[in-house]
């Protein structure tokens, strides 16, 4: 696998594991999962910065589509 293609991947894992996660949005009802949100939306905006990722659909704010 290519780095651009691993780059892919991460964000559809991502995104994946952030759907899963949706119906959490206290750090009081389960401090793990809600570290997991928090982990992965980081990582997310982590991957905003690349050159390509609005042209691969991280084109939105994505603490408005998955807030903690």
């Amino acid at each position: 696998m290519n780095a651009i293609d691993t780059i892919i991947y991460l964000k559809e894992t991502l995104l994946c594991y952030l759907e899963e996660l949706k119906e959490i949005h206290s750090k009081h009802n389960d401090l793990f999962a809600y570290g997991e949100k928090t982990a992965y939306t980081e990582c997310l905006e982590i991957l905003q910065l690349w050159d390509n990722a609005a042209q691969h659909g991280l084109d939105f704010e994505i603490e408005k589509r998955y807030p903690l």
